[in-house]
């Protein structure tokens, strides 16, 4: 609309100046039909340049998400992989259903670099008990229907001026670990399988898990099975978690 409207006013005071002899109404025209064509040009710039007629509109939205070692592994897990140095930025392999297939995200487009570079990903390890992922995102949308009429041409409406995503994990269940890392633990895990040592130490970690389950039913004595059975899970993750974070040492 606003270019059809600048053609208008363009014309208006072409003729305004050029083909009106009565030099009142040529300079009264003039002027009119000048000054809007000038303030047409402005909104336009303004538009341009500091998105003139649209806000800033902020979605938030949080989902649970499961570990990238499936169920079968007591403690969750999730792949980082940093972008750059010290950008606090990483590409997270984890899986969006439980028992689904772990699959990458937060990976840049290439194809859309602009868009891209507004986008952030990050995790916290935190004392919480889900692992969730909150994406804030912050569009450019229209005031109202008459600044989308006037300057809707180009598309700028709903476009992103930035994605913020961050990861919480509970630190004491889960291990985040690079892809490099994530192959030697797996190449550990293997070869523990026919050591009897290690063996030995997972004989050592269920005992720890059945003390600490015994002294919670004892300090519990009216617990149900349900709050028995949620303790065992928690301490089984936390214990296996442990032992993760050791063979990345």
């Amino acid at each position: 609309m606003v270019i059809i409207l600048l053609a208008v006013f363009a014309i208006l005071t072409f003729i305004s100046w050029i083909k009106i002899e009565n030099v009142p109404a040529r300079v009264t025209s003039g002027l009119i039909s000048g000054g809007l064509l000038l303030a047409t040009v402005l909104m336009l710039v303004a538009n341009f340049n500091n998105h003139f007629g649209m806000e800033k509109v902020t979605k938030t939205e949080t989902k649970t998400i499961y570990s990238a070692g499936g169920s079968k592994v007591p403690a969750g897990m999730m792949i980082a992989q940093a972008l750059g140095t010290k950008s606090n930025n990483y590409v997270m392999i984890y899986a969006d259903k439980e028992n689904a297939k772990p699959t990458a995200h937060f990976v840049p487009n290439k194809k859309h670099i602009v868009e891209a570079v507004k986008k952030t990903a990050t995790y916290k390890l935190i004392d919480t008990d889900k692992a969730t992922v909150t994406t804030k995102t912050t569009r450019w949308e229209w005031q109202n229907d008459f600044f989308k009429l006037m300057f809707g041409f180009g598309g700028e409406g709903h476009s992103l001026y930035k994605q913020q995503t961050v990861v919480k994990l509970p630190k004491d269940t889960w291990v985040v670990m690079t892809p490099a890392q994530s192959k030697a633990v797996q190449a550990k895990q293997k070869a523990a399988a026919a050591n009897p040592a290690a063996q030995a130490q997972q004989e050592q970690l269920k005992a720890a898990a059945s003390a600490k389950i015994a002294a919670f039913m004892q300090a519990n004595p009216k617990a149900s099975q349900d709050q028995v059975k949620a303790y065992t899970t928690k301490v089984t993750a936390e214990l296996t978690a442990e032992a993760m974070k050791a063979m990345l040492k």
